[in-house]
């Protein structure tokens, strides 16, 4: 019976030891986050955003919300309606300069904290415009680019032991991959190919937007549809399982399930996930942990099968969610005050008590009389209309893959002008040289010149009036392409495969 119990016990400790490892690196863990959200673009033909800064600043407070908080660094200018929602707020502008000093300061943190014994793990967040040019993906800060070397480039010098890219912009797929599809049928909606891949093994993202898709914003979100989605899931909405761990799984499963109801696919967030693919602890698959101190958990407990979500009384949405009738949910809040649950479509809302931990059967329903301002959009109206809960989870990994067989590439051929206009000057020097060298040739015959040298003198002139005849050709081909180029209006070229059962190449050109 003793060596029982010793052997009992030794057991206990052996399988004891690797979780508790796990426990205490997940106690150790720090945050840092660099948030990034910016409006403006530098393309004439691009419309501004609305809310890329109030996603940055929604970001940012979820990040501070996080009790292991090492520290966050926003970078964005608010517009006048977002300065007045955000009065204390001085964040600094979003240049490649600040982005670069922001990177370098985290590390340092990071290194400081890693000295303390503490694991760090960086959340990079971006919200604004994004495009590509010579397959080279990049999206827009003040003033200036962030090309995909860029974003490689802070990624490789990260100190983080994970780091988590999460980029809300159109066209986000080739901030990370150099190439686009080309034609290649893949599988999109929550799916990267890790051999495709040239981010570090440490490194896990979430892209908004496959290939060349567009994102969109919302009036009743003040965000980004994907964005706010994320949000909504990051903040508990997708932990299917309780366990107070929002995997990058879970939040896609959640997204996918919260646009199933959209008809038109043109809505329908095509995102991107690839989690971090080393194989340390199981918990760097986790895209976010619900176990701040720093925050309110509100139960959500009642079989309500509705979709709920959460604002606060400047109407600023916190979170969107629809749970099954079986599924619990524990949804991490902001600790200000105050907090709203409402019912799309319904008069009925209950306010949260200024509580850690509060119940929502344990709070009163009131009718509302005030009409919810903005105008919704027809596509986004069905929007969280499916309940999520364990078996959306699992109708997620069992989906039938769509594809894309490519996306919309804007190539710059100004090169090409200007190697036309080049090329004029240079084969017209050409013709004139030839032309110069037959005037010699010529001049050099006088009445003492024999027969036989005549005739010589006949073939060479011949072969330099061809030779300059050809570039006198060429020259005119060149300057005349040069010049139609350079006084025909400006246009974009846009070489489309379109999705279908077999790829269609079609070519668009935009004046």
């Amino acid at each position: 019976m003793r060596t029982l119990l010793w052997t009992g016990l030794l057991l206990l400790f052996v399988f004891k030891v690797p979780c508790g490892a796990e426990e205490q690196a997940q106690e150790n863990r720090r945050i840092f986050g660099l948030v990034i959200g910016f409006n403006g673009t530098d393309d004439p033909e691009m419309k501004p955003l609305h809310y890329a800064d109030d996603d940055a600043m929604q970001n940012a407070s979820l990040l501070a919300e996080q009790g292991d908080l090492g520290g966050v660094i926003l970078l964005t200018r608010l517009d006048a309606d977002s300065r007045r929602l955000y009065p204390d707020a001085k964040p600094t502008p979003p240049t490649r300069q600040a982005v670069a000093t922001a990177i370098e300061r985290l590390n340092a943190l990071m290194d400081q904290a890693r000295q303390k014994g503490e694991t760090p793990v960086l959340y990079f967040f971006y919200s604004g415009h994004g495009d590509v040019e010579n397959n080279r993906g990049f999206v827009h800060l003040e003033g200036e680019r962030f090309y995909r070397r860029d974003l490689l480039r802070l990624l490789a010098e990260s100190r983080a032991d994970t780091n988590h890219v999460i980029i809300d912009a159109c066209k986000s797929y080739f901030l990370i991959f150099d190439r686009g599809v080309g034609g290649k049928r893949q599988p999109v909606s929550g799916q990267l190919l890790d051999k495709d891949s040239p981010l570090p093994h440490n490194t896990g993202v979430f892209l908004s937007t496959s290939s060349a898709a567009d994102s969109h914003e919302w009036e009743a979100f003040q965000g980004g549809v994907f964005n706010h989605e994320l949000r909504s899931a990051l903040r508990g909405g997708a932990d299917t399982d309780n366990d107070l761990a929002v995997s990058y799984q879970e939040a896609a499963a959640f997204i996918w399930t919260a646009n199933l109801a959209i008809v038109n696919r043109r809505f329908r967030p095509a995102f991107f996930i690839h989690p971090p693919k080393d194989s340390g602890p199981r918990h760097a698959s986790v895209l976010m942990r619900l176990n701040s101190p720093a925050a309110t958990q509100l139960q959500i407990d009642l079989a309500t099968g509705r979709h709920l979500y959460v604002e606060d009384e400047h109407g600023r949405r916190l979170a969107d969610l629809h749970p099954s009738e079986q599924q619990q949910v524990c949804l991490l809040l902001p600790r200000q005050r105050a907090l709203f649950v409402r019912f799309p479509g319904e008069n009925e809302e209950a306010q949260l008590p200024d509580e850690k931990q509060c119940r929502l059967s344990d709070l009163s329903l009131r009718r509302t009389t005030a009409s919810r301002r903005g105008a919704e959009h027809a596509a986004f109206r069905s929007l969280f209309s499916k309940p999520f809960d364990g078996d959306a989870l699992q109708a997620y990994e069992n989906r039938p893959d769509e594809t894309i067989t490519a996306g919309a590439v804007r190539f710059d051929w100004t090169w090409i002008r200007r190697g036309m206009g080049i090329s004029a000057i240079v084969f017209g020097l050409g013709g004139g040289t030839l032309t110069g060298l037959a005037f010699y040739e010529r001049n050099q015959v006088n009445d003492d010149t024999s027969g036989l040298a005549r005739s010589q003198v006949n073939d060479r002139l011949d072969k330099l009036n061809t030779g300059a005849v050809v570039c006198y050709a060429l020259a005119g081909t060149a300057l005349a392409s040069y010049l139609i180029w350079t006084l025909w209006p400006d246009e974009d070229l846009e070489l489309q495969l379109m999705p279908g059962p077999e790829p269609q190449m079609q070519l668009m050109l935009r004046f």
